[in-house]
């Protein structure tokens, strides 16, 4: 067997094993507890406190047949499924479920398995921070219609549970399953630009803004290629409330 440490996208991968033949296969594990507001129903999401679990992996020259990921401490398997949500996250293998700190909580294991028999395992991080994330405030986009600005309230800082660093993150989509745009990198400022390009004046009527509202656990951040979410909240508004009315530009 190889050892291999993996950078994720969302959270720490503390050990990467490769078995025995998997070196064109790769995946980006996550594991976190996000909030989504009642109105998220309308759009296909899951509503309330959730886990979400899984990976971003990228197959070698056999197709992925099997994903799963255990919990160390409580023994829980939940199986993620391959889910497409848009055009911003191809190879998601996701489960999500209601958040049950009983049965949640504690380190995660992950296990992608191709038709070949390939496999590869990533131990996670230790998902321990309690609380829940709150939701930002006063969501706006100004400037050019078609390249806004997006800005945004910051929760109170008494809101947000202890040892969290604040990131956000901006996207666009029409529907949980229909989301065309992402920003790149975490922002720490409350405002986020977007480029050029990504939408259309059809886009307007239709479009949501959703913020995602992140704590990055203090305790991991000097942990070499680390990205650690440890908690998330999400905040949706149609792009055409953000702009208020007038003609599109």
């Amino acid at each position: 067997m190889r050892r291999l440490v993996l950078m994720p996208l969302f959270l720490v991968i503390v050990l990467a094993i490769v078995i025995p033949n998997a070196y064109a296969m790769s995946m980006k594990t996550f594991v976190f507890v996000d909030r989504f507001p009642d109105e998220a129903e309308s759009l296909g999401f899951a509503t309330g406190t959730v886990l979400q679990v899984g990976a971003y992996i990228k197959p070698g020259d056999s197709p992925i047949t099997e994903v799963t990921a255990r919990n160390l401490d409580t023994g829980l398997v939940l199986t993620p499924t391959s889910t497409k949500i848009g055009t911003i996250s191809p190879g998601l293998y996701l489960a999500y479920s209601p958040f049950d700190p009983s049965k949640h909580m504690g380190a995660w294991k992950i296990r992608a398995k191709d038709e070949k028999g390939n496999e590869l395992v990533s131990v996670l991080h230790k998902l321990n921070k309690e609380g829940e994330m709150p939701y930002v405030g006063n969501i706006k986009a100004s400037g050019t219609q078609l390249a806004p600005t997006i800005t945004w309230t910051a929760p109170r800082g008494e809101d947000i549970p202890a040892g969290c660093k604040i990131g956000y993150r901006v996207r666009l989509l029409k529907a949980a399953d229909s989301q065309f745009y992402r920003a790149k990198e975490v922002i720490y400022d409350t405002k986020h630009k977007i480029p050029e390009g990504v939408l259309t004046s059809k886009d307007i009527p239709d479009t949501f803004v959703r913020i995602e509202c992140q704590c990055l656990d203090k305790d991991l951040l000097d942990m070499p290629g680390c990205f650690p979410i440890a908690l998330r909240s999400e905040t949706f508004l149609p792009l055409k409330e953000a702009l208020g009315l007038g003609p599109i530009k």
